[in-house]
């Protein structure tokens, strides 16, 4: 992209979370707890399974992409949505607040768009969360049920722009399907959990500071 968008929606989790950890621990106590036996991966094996294009999103797919059968999906998923913020608490990567108030400052307007549930997110973002434009909340429990390109969509809409004038980051590849089909720019996070440097097709960025530059500059970066 190689000017200022007017609208930033952010994916969540790998990007302005640092919570992959978080969810894989939730993964391994439940897997024990129930008598599961499985090998729950670490970090990298995890971005690894993710680059394979194995459904991760929303939660209950990723219980599934770990070995939990379907039942036990469905009930670890209860579990996660009732218990993951108090009790597997996730934060903001370093630097995300002070991106979010460069950017808001800038005048750009501030969106999300998450297969994460709100509660989780707003907890976790902290007063973060007031950056971010109240039209432009779209979380997995948004009462319309939207698609991610569906929210990225309607997001536009709302605030009648074009979409090239609007840009999704996001870390995954099924992110970056998304901004396509909503025809927004996209920028890929290699810190997070399914793009790497290898990834040459679109621009990334390394680090969560990179965001501001990368977005104030309007430039390429990879």
């Amino acid at each position: 992209m190689k000017r200022r968008p007017r609208v930033v929606f952010f994916d969540v989790d790998g990007v302005l979370l640092d919570s992959l950890a978080m969810h894989l621990k939730i993964c391994e106590d439940l897997s024990r707890e129930n008598c599961l036996g499985l090998k729950i991966p670490t970090p990298d094996e995890f971005k690894k399974l993710a680059r394979t294009g194995v459904r991760i999103s929303p939660m209950k797919s990723f219980f599934r992409a770990l070995g939990f059968s379907e039942p036990d999906a469905e009930r670890a998923n209860r579990y996660y949505e009732a218990h993951f913020m108090e009790k597997y608490p996730a934060a903001p990567f370093p630097f995300v607040e002070d991106v979010l108030r460069n950017l808001d400052g800038a005048g750009m307007a501030l969106g999300i768009v998450t297969s994460n549930i709100r509660a989780n997110v707003q907890k976790a973002l902290g007063r973060s969360w007031g950056f971010f434009d109240p039209r432009l909340l779209y979380t997995y429990d948004h009462i319309e049920g939207l698609t991610k390109a569906q929210a990225l969509t309607a997001g536009v809409r709302q605030l009648g722009i074009a979409p090239e004038d609007a840009i999704f980051v996001g870390d995954q590849i099924t992110d970056r399907d998304a901004a396509a089909e909503a025809g927004v720019h996209f920028l890929g996070v290699t810190y997070g959990w399914g793009i790497s440097r290898e990834d040459k097709e679109f621009d990334t960025v390394h680090d969560p500071r990179e965001l501001a530059v990368y977005l104030l500059n309007g430039q390429e970066h990879s």
